[in-house]
């Protein structure tokens, strides 16, 4: 599947951000995530993110959780904030267990996945952005 979809003009990416301090996971993600075609950018801190969000745009936010600094529901709350946050899903992604998903519910997270069981859960994600949902990747 190519995470894109056709608007006026041509084709688009979808934009996702993921921010993680685990560098190795959430460079492999994304390099995941951009297999699929997604436009991607990493940020290793929740202060990272907010700074690329607010210029990138994300339509898809991968945060997790326990970060040091900002922790994802933080970050996430921050972001949120901004204008083009209302069209964005997010995406609680995490080490932690299940017992933080009624938490991450309550922060406004669209779903929440564990790490190391996630690969099938993302791809259902960006298919149903842009196949069931495309009204959210306009720009």
């Amino acid at each position: 599947m190519r995470a894109c979809c056709v608007q006026k003009g041509g084709i688009v990416a979808l934009r996702c951000l993921v921010v993680d301090d685990n560098e190795d996971g959430a460079t492999s993600l994304g390099a995941y995530l951009s297999m699929l075609g997604a436009d991607v950018r990493v940020a290793f801190s929740g202060d990272e993110a907010i700074k690329i969000a607010s210029e990138f745009r994300p339509q898809l936010v991968v945060l997790d959780i326990n970060m040091p600094g900002l922790n994802g529901f933080e970050t996430a709350k921050m972001l949120k904030q901004q204008s083009w946050a209302h069209a964005a899903t997010f995406v609680a992604h995490t080490a932690a267990s299940q017992t933080l998903r009624r938490a991450a519910t309550t922060a406004g997270f669209h779903h929440f996945l564990v790490k190391g069981n996630a690969v099938s859960e993302f791809d259902a994600i960006v298919e149903h952005l842009l196949i069931d949902d495309p009204g959210r990747l306009r720009s």
